[in-house]
Order: C-alpha cells, then sequence, then structure tokens
C-alpha cells in the first residue's frame, strides 16, 4: 500500500522538531543498542502486530496499578517499569502508538517528570510504518532483539515544574495569566461520560478543545502544522502569554 504524502515534521514549523522521528530514521536505528521502541497501546493490539523489537507496557497510563489509577507510579515504580522495559539513563526512547500519538504523548510527559528527556514519537506511528510496507512482528519484544541486555538502570528525578497539583489548579482558576485546558471528549466536558467518576464535568474556569482536533486524522493520523495547531489554541483562549495547565 502506497503511503500518502506527508509534510515531514522539521517542515511544519514546530518550536522543538526534535521530539519526532520519522519511519525512516526509526528503520535505519531499529539495531541500536542505545535505542528501545515501546508500542504504547494495548496489549491485545501490540499483540495483532508491532515494529519488530518493540516493547509493551502493562499500563499505558503509568499510574501506581491497574486499579488505582489516580497517580502517575512513584519514582521506585516507575525506575522499575523502565528497567523492565530496557530503557536506562543512557537510552533515546521512541514511542509510538496507532491514534495520533495520544498515548505516545503519556509516555513523554511521564519521562519528562522523571528526568528522562531523550524521548522521542514516531511521526506517523504504526499506520504510516504497516503503509509503507515496513516489516511487523507479533513475537513479544525482547531484550536481545535490541541489544539492551537483560535490563537497564534507570536513575528517577522528579521535575515537578511540568505537574499541576491540585492546590496548583485550585489557585489558578481565577488567575487570568493562566488558562486551564480541558483536552477530553465532547461528553465528558459536558458530564454526560463521567469516566466512572462520582461526578460529570469540568474545572470551573477552564476551556475545551479535545485532543483529536490537534492531528490531521485519515488513516494516518499526523499533528497538524504549528500554524494550525496555534490557531486552534487560540481560538478558545490558549495564547503564548498565557501559563497552560492540560487535564
Amino acid at each position: 500500500m502506497e503511503s500518502p504524502a506527508i509534510t515531514p515534521p522539521d517542515e511544519r514549523g514546530y518550536t522543538m522538531p526534535d521530539i519526532f522521528v520519522t519511519t525512516e530514521w526509526l528503520s535505519d536505528h531499529l539495531s541500536d543498542a542505545d535505542v528501545r521502541v515501546i508500542d504504547t497501546d494495548l496489549p491485545e493490539q501490540y499483540a495483532e502486530g508491532h515494529i519488530p523489537g518493540a516493547v509493551n507496557p502493562v499500563d499505558h497510563y503509568y499510574k501506581t496499578s491497574l486499579d488505582d489509577r489516580t497517580h502517575i507510579q512513584g519514582p521506585e515504580q516507575f525506575a522499575r517499569t523502565m528497567s523492565d522495559l530496557g530503557v536506562g539513563d543512557d537510552t533515546t526512547v521512541i514511542g509510538y502508538d496507532r491514534s495520533g500519538g495520544v498515548y505516545t504523548f503519556r509516555l513523554m510527559w511521564a519521562l519528562h517528570y522523571y528526568g528522562h528527556t531523550n524521548v522521542k514519537f514516531l511521526d506517523g506511528g504504526l499506520p504510516k510504518w504497516i503503509a509503507e510496507g515496513r516489516n511487523i512482528s507479533t513475537a513479544p519484544g525482547s531484550f536481545a532483539e535490541s541489544g539492551a541486555g537483560t535490563g537497564r538502570s534507570f536513575t528517577p528525578s522528579a521535575n515537578p515544574a511540568i505537574f499541576a497539583s491540585r492546590e496548583r489548579v485550585l489557585d489558578t482558576i481565577d488567575n487570568n495569566s493562566t488558562v486551564l485546558l480541558d483536552v477530553r471528549a465532547d461528553d465528558e466536558w459536558s458530564g454526560l461520560d463521567k469516566r466512572g467518576g462520582l461526578r460529570g464535568g469540568r474545572i470551573p474556569g477552564a476551556v475545551h478543545l479535545e485532543w483529536v482536533n490537534f492531528h490531521t486524522g485519515g488513516n494516518i493520523p499526523v499533528l497538524k502544522s504549528a500554524g494550525e495547531i496555534r490557531k486552534l489554541l487560540a481560538d478558545v483562549g490558549v495564547t503564548p502569554d498565557k501559563n497552560v495547565i492540560t487535564y
């Protein structure tokens, strides 16, 4: 199947184009000892086919357990999670998914929170990889395939500057210098879908722009250009002069 023409990430006007890698780059570096590829989708999707050598986390929310998804894993637990995936302090992490980045950017944020900024997003994800006729595998990824050995040491160093605590959010509700950006689905924003919570609705004063608006959609969703994204954000009041808290 021929892949449709997609503007490369370094030509879309992004301030940080280096957080992306292309399928071509990954194909050339798939066997590098210091590269770890993580499929961030659900285990059943991973089992149906993934990029050769890619591994899959137990829980792509990176929360304390499958039953308690209130908080991100603590430093020791997160370090074990990363080590079990073959991610060490010197590893270049490449994340991908099938949905335009919704799960991969969770991984990116979690790694940045714990001080590991050497993480990148596969532009176009698995849909682009498959559309280009590249190999996929149904075998679980192993450390031996990637040259990662039997495990790597991950040293967590939390960065509280990128985390918004409950108190911080409460303090910003009436603060004109900060905007709360709700990127959930329309039914969650309206309160119809409580997602298992006790109450539906939104934080007072928040603005709404569902996450799907940030990518192109279609069979191979990629992030829209910087200009398109800036306009989407400006239309709901998210401008460069504001501090932004997303949820």
